[in-house]
């Protein structure tokens, strides 16, 4: 039974879910739990080529951080973020979250997530003596699509694979996982499988994109290629300054 508090209170007084010593820095943000989204919420977020207008981004699921907050997880441009995090001049700033049925926008995790999350950390037992970059905490299926686009180094080629799983390490790391077709001996492929790998194995400069932008590309649809064409330039320039 995990009996390290969860923090509340001041930021000087944050306690490490497992060492129980303060804190002060942004490992406070890690993950040390996460569970699905079911329900179809999203991320809203602004964009400055819209100003009056609001996207979504649905949310891969909710995860309780080091320091007791429980967020919204998206895929966002590069990276696996909370969704509080998402603020991005060019790319967008998190609004707030969405449920679609009641057509609503609220800035608070739901409560029963809360719940789910803080009774099941202390359900569980973790051990800091495990390798915390190599174990693997949690593993849940992706359920809304997303897909990795890898743009290859020192070309103008692209893949395009489907995230089958994303997976929770002791270090508060949350990676997708992807199938190797050709290591696959049993099927279907289920959660921890010999034929997973991380996407952080996959050549190129990796960008997250979820079903319906993911399918535009493989269609090679002219706007999608051209944002994706965009995307490809604007990192080169970026990593040529």
């Amino acid at each position: 039974m995990n009996t390290a508090p969860l923090h509340h209170g001041n930021k000087n007084n944050v306690i490490d879910l497992f060492s129980r010593s303060p804190v002060h820095d942004p490992k406070q943000k890690a993950f040390v739990r996460i569970a699905p989204e079911l329900d179809g919420l999203a991320m809203v977020y602004s964009h400055p080529s819209d100003p009056h207008a609001l996207f979504a981004l649905r949310l891969i699921g909710w995860g309780l951080q080091r320091n007791g907050k429980v967020v919204g997880i998206v895929p966002w441009l590069e990276n696996i973020i909370p969704a509080t995090d998402a603020e991005d001049p060019r790319g967008g700033r998190w609004q707030g979250y969405y449920d679609l049925e009641s057509d609503t926008v609220f800035t608070e995790p739901p409560e029963h997530k809360v719940l789910e999350l803080r009774s099941a950390y202390e359900a569980y037992e973790y051990s800091s003596d495990l390798n915390p970059e190599s174990f693997i905490l949690q593993e849940m299926p992706d359920s809304t699509g997303t897909h990795i686009v890898s743009l290859l180094n020192e070309s103008d080629r692209f893949q395009v694979m489907e995230i089958f799983s994303w997976r929770l390490f002791g270090d508060g790391r949350i990676e997708a996982m992807l199938i190797d077709e050709t290591q696959v001996v049993n099927t279907p492929v289920l959660l921890g499988d010999d034929c997973l790998f991380p996407a952080s194995e996959v050549e190129g400069t990796n960008f997250y994109f979820q079903y319906q932008i993911a399918n535009q590309i493989k269609r090679q649809e002219p706007e999608a290629m051209q944002a994706l064409i965009r995307m490809m330039y604007a990192k080169r320039h970026a990593a040529s300054v």
